[in-house]
C-alpha cells in the first residue's frame, strides 16, 4: 500500500476511493476564504469580460502549486486579515488542498489560454466549470477533484 494514500475498495474491487494523506497541514478556513476570493474573480471575469483579475489568480495558483502555501501572495494577504480577526484556524490534511489547487491551476490556465487564443466562449465554459467545482466545495465541502483523482486511479488500476 502506497504510504501517501489511503485506499478503501469497494464492490468487486472494481471503484477505488482514495483521498491522499500526508504530514501537513493548511487552515481550512484560509482555503475557504481563498476559494470564495476565486469564485468572486469568476463571476466578476464573466460578467465583465475583463480577464486580467483572472491572469492574477492564474499567477496565484501557479505560486501555491508550484512553490508552495506559503509563498502565494493572496494566501498571505488572507492569513495577514485572519491574524486580527478572532477567525481560529481549523486545521485539515494539506494533501487534499494541493490536488484541488493543481485542479484549480489547470482551470485557471485553461480560462487564461482560451481567452489569449480568442476563444471566449470556450474560456467561459471554463469558468462555469471552475465556478462548479469551486461552489461544490464551498458549499457542501465536496472535493470534485479528489473524486476525479478516485476515477483516475479506478481506470488506471485495472491496467
Amino acid at each position: 500500500m502506497n504510504k501517501h494514500f489511503s485506499y478503501n475498495q469497494f464492490g468487486q474491487g472494481n471503484k477505488i476511493e482514495a483521498c491522499p494523506v500526508s504530514y501537513q497541514q493548511v487552515n481550512r478556513n484560509l482555503i475557504k476564504a481563498y476559494s470564495s476570493i476565486v469564485l468572486i474573480v469568476l463571476v466578476y471575469t464573466l460578467m465583465t469580460h475583463q480577464y486580467w483579475a483572472m491572469y492574477l489568480i492564474s499567477l496565484d495558483f501557479f505560486i501555491r502549486v508550484f512553490a508552495g502555501i506559503k509563498y502565494s501572495p493572496l494566501c498571505n494577504l488572507l492569513t495577514a486579515m485572519m491574524k486580527i480577526t478572532s477567525l481560529k484556524p481549523v486545521l485539515v490534511n494539506a494533501a487534499i488542498k494541493k490536488i484541488a489547487a493543481k485542479v484549480g491551476l489547470i482551470f485557471a490556465i485553461g480560462v487564461c489560454a482560451f481567452h489569449l487564443a480568442g476563444y471566449e466562449f470556450l474560456s467561459d465554459i471554463f469558468i462555469y466549470m471552475f465556478m462548479f467545482a469551486i461552489s461544490l466545495d464551498l458549499v457542501f465541502n465536496y472535493c470534485l477533484a479528489c473524486k476525479l483523482q478516485s476515477l483516475y486511479l479506478s481506470y488506471f488500476s485495472k491496467r
